[in-house]
């Protein structure tokens, strides 16, 4: 009969760094915070349009181009001849990967950080998933210069960092992905937004709510509860070990 194996939880590490979570939302709503968050922001941003574009391309549309602006919005342009699946859920499904998109990409940097190697492998990837999307995608001044420094200074901690530090600058910005949905929390209970200083329509609450029903902030609520649900799990899982 197989053993069944027991973990322990480092609770030090676990709710250390879900104070720095909250630490960092609270930090981000002050003016000088905001400034120092600058970067991380548009990180965020990064992560949220990759996500609009990337799952255009799964549901059978092409990624044309994506835009960053100074305020820290984006925009990700596609267009559709067909769809692979049916057009509604298609079209919401790719509303709903801008928002979950970093949450996602976020949890999946913190279980990755649990190991050297994979810490190693994640911020080479990372470093060249960025900049090949500003050769393809990204066309705007801001988001070119900011996304290329910070695939700049990914691939030099890969490069040149020591284990623990690569570790941890994974985490910081895993951390920092799963929070970006938090840091512009009414963006999920506003139904119709302007990017850049222009009207652009629906939010992706909104859009998600025009193509399945419901409303934008039940919708929101929804995503904002699964976000922090997979932050706090990878959290777990990262700083769990066997006995």
């Amino acid at each position: 009969m197989a053993r069944k194996r027991k973990y322990k939880l480092d609770y030090y590490s676990f709710l250390g760094f879900i104070l720095f979570a909250i630490l960092t939302v609270v930090v981000w709503r002050f003016p000088l915070g905001y400034y120092l968050m600058y970067p991380f922001t548009l990180l965020g941003t990064w992560f949220h349009e990759m996500g609009h574009g990337i799952t255009s391309m799964l549901v059978g549309g092409t990624f044309v181009k994506l835009e960053i602006f100074n305020d820290g919005s984006g925009l990700a342009y596609s267009s559709y001849q067909d769809f692979y699946i049916k057009k509604n859920i298609a079209l919401a499904l790719v509303s709903a990967a801008g928002l979950m998109g970093p949450p996602i990409m976020g949890s999946i940097l913190i279980l990755m950080s649990k190991s050297f190697k994979k810490s190693t492998i994640i911020l080479y990837a990372l470093s060249i998933a960025m900049a090949l999307s500003v050769i393809i995608w990204v066309r705007t001044g801001v988001g070119i210069i900011t996304i290329s420094l910070l695939a700049g200074l990914f691939f030099f901690i890969a490069y040149k960092g020591g284990d623990r530090f690569k570790q941890l600058a994974v985490q910081i910005i895993g951390l920092q992905a799963c929070l970006s949905t938090y840091l512009q929390i009414n963006y999920l209970y506003t139904e119709k937004v302007s990017v850049g200083g222009n009207p652009t329509g629906y939010s992706d609450t909104g859009n998600i709510a025009q193509h399945l029903g419901g409303t934008y902030w039940i919708w929101g609520t929804l995503i904002g509860i699964a976000g922090f649900t997979l932050l706090i799990t990878s959290l777990y899982y990262r700083f769990r070990s066997l006995k």
